[in-house]
């Protein structure tokens, strides 16, 4: 796909690893690669220099909290940075930034995407995000209906799964460094520990205690992710070894290289963006997310666990630490017909979720809001 190259304003809070953030520097990664030009607007963390090594440049703000009288400064300097620089349109992904980026755009007359990424946004402040927007775009199909009942349209276009970035290949650093044998099972939980997710979590700790207390001693499970719950599951971990007298829970905090887990793991559990990632790492998904339980994603139910964003914005049963037990030994018992469906995965991965296909997708939203916008001569 051809264009004028664009100029972009990407706004986030900040520059975790999770996986709004990671979604971002994919987009980022491959709207430079194709000639555009973006800037963005977080507060520092870990991927900074991710965007940076991009060509992207950053600028550095803390997003006040709601009621701060901080407020009008983070506009003003918003404002000022799209003085210094032209920008197309301006494209926001979280709360609060997005708030006060629709403000500022609007005073400076720069079209406002928004993308929700998820249903867990405050109504009152998702409909005034999107009241702002000149488009709105949402990540899963459930998303796309929480938007529609808000009384708003949107355009579905799924997070972009960079194929170069992920996948298949042969990776032992991880299990020699946490000291995990080759012969043991290893099962990467992946995901920001908070609210449902940190209660997935919680749950799959209790059902790894549970599946060690009868005997399947060769399951070891790895936590990546950091969040408000990061130390409440640290103590249920270290209070489960102290019970099972052996250790076969690894928390690794927050990661940027996830490929490296990925690629170590036999079993990924998680939603949303890392069972994309997964699975375009070839490896056995067992979707569990935000909203609850899915199961294991195979070729016979794709349709199904994208339209249920693989547990995230949608489910098939609720969190259970005996559903969890169960469909791991069920996943372990045909662990070989699951990892031979690998390069299926990968497949439809690349036909629905690749960044190039997404990225095009988005490019086309672009150039329909900054036309409209010049059209009207704002």
């Amino acid at each position: 796909m051809t264009t004028a190259p664009l100029s972009v304003l990407m706004v986030l809070d900040q520059l975790s690893p999770a996986g709004t953030e990671t979604h971002v520097l994919s987009l980022t990664k491959s709207l430079i690669q194709k000639g555009h030009h973006v800037r963005l607007v977080a507060a520092d963390g870990e991927l900074r220099s991710s965007f940076e090594q991009a060509g992207c440049s950053v600028y550095l703000m803390d997003p006040p909290e709601d009621g701060s009288t901080n407020r009008a400064e983070w506009i003003n300097t918003l404002q000022r940075i799209m003085k210094m620089t032209h920008f197309d349109c301006v494209h926001a992904h979280q709360t609060p930034s997005g708030l006060l980026a629709a403000e500022a755009a609007s005073s400076e007359g720069i079209p406002f995407i928004f993308t929700t990424h998820g249903t867990y946004y405050p109504k009152d402040s998702l409909g005034s995000l999107l009241s702002r927007s000149k488009a709105v775009i949402a990540v899963s199909k459930p998303v796309q209906q929480y938007v529609q009942h808000i009384g708003y349209p949107s355009h579905l276009i799924p997070n972009g799964i960079d194929l170069e970035e992920f996948y298949p290949s042969i990776s032992t650093q991880v299990r020699s460094e946490l000291g995990i044998a080759d012969t043991s099972v290893l099962i990467v939980y992946a995901s920001r520990l908070a609210w449902g997710k940190a209660t997935a979590c919680d749950i799959l700790l209790r059902a790894m205690k549970d599946l060690h207390r009868y005997g399947w001693h060769q399951f070891e499970l790895v936590v990546v992710g950091d969040g408000p719950k990061r130390d409440s599951i640290q103590r249920l971990a270290e209070f489960i070894h102290e019970e099972s007298g052996r250790k076969f829970i690894h928390l690794a905090g927050q990661q940027t290289q996830m490929r490296d887990f990925y690629n170590a793991a036999d079993i990924v559990i998680g939603t949303g963006r890392v069972a994309l990632e997964a699975l375009a790492s070839e490896k056995p998904v067992l979707a569990i997310g935000n909203n609850g339980f899915f199961g294991w994603v195979e070729p016979g139910n794709y349709e199904e666990a994208w339209s249920l964003y693989f547990g995230d914005h949608g489910s098939s049963a609720s969190h259970s630490r005996y559903l969890f037990a169960d469909q791991i030994i069920k996943g372990y018992q045909k662990l070989d017909v699951l990892t031979a469906q690998g390069r299926e995965n990968r497949q439809w991965v690349e036909r629905l979720f690749h960044s190039e296909r997404t990225t095009d997708q988005l490019l086309q939203i672009y150039q329909s809001v900054t036309q409209v916008s010049r059209e009207r001569g704002q």
